[in-house]
């Protein structure tokens, strides 16, 4: 059993996305970059343990590297990484084509089916950060100095309370 990279099947499943896309050329084209991505964030032992293809259902690498045992599909063999599958989501989210006309993300949809808006860029943007952030949280334990330094840049900041006299 190996954890990463994931099925494309196992990535429609934890990101909640129809079946049917299972087809889509594009995370086909995606998943070397993804694996990539992984590999500069993570140290080059975790990253090397992680494509091993040899280990057994119950190593405790495995289990941790995965997440969470048995939670999505019961047809599939294997659990999928939440951190692969949130970077892949991460690295398509602008060229999806989700029941549109145009290209984009469907954020409302009219009453009458006749009307729909998509995710603007800057709403994309916020929306690629927000799941680097889950990624790079997922995989916090194997993250190399640039990982860590990419996670705190993620992390959002407390405001400052600031104190303000009347001369």
């Amino acid at each position: 059993m190996i954890p990463i990279p994931v099925e494309t099947s196992d990535v429609l499943a934890v990101l909640n996305l129809p079946k049917e896309m299972v087809d889509n050329v594009i995370f086909k084209e995606h998943k070397g970059l993804v694996l990539e991505t992984i590999r500069s964030l993570v140290l080059e032992n975790y990253y090397q343990e992680a494509t091993r293809n040899d280990y057994p259902d119950d190593d405790p690498f495995l289990i941790s590297f995965r997440h969470n045992p048995k939670s999505f599909a019961s047809k599939v063999s294997r659990e999928p990484v939440f951190g692969f599958c949130f970077l892949m989501l991460h690295s398509t989210c602008e060229f999806l084509n989700l029941k549109t006309l145009g290209e984009g993300i469907v954020k409302t949809v009219g009453l009458d089916q006749s009307a729909t808006e998509l995710l603007t860029g800057s709403e994309i943007e916020a929306f690629k950060a927000k799941l680097e952030l889950r990624a790079l949280t997922l995989l916090r334990n194997y993250l190399n100095q640039c990982g860590m330094e990419r996670l705190v840049e993620l992390k959002p900041r407390l405001p400052k309370v600031l104190k303000a006299g009347v001369i």
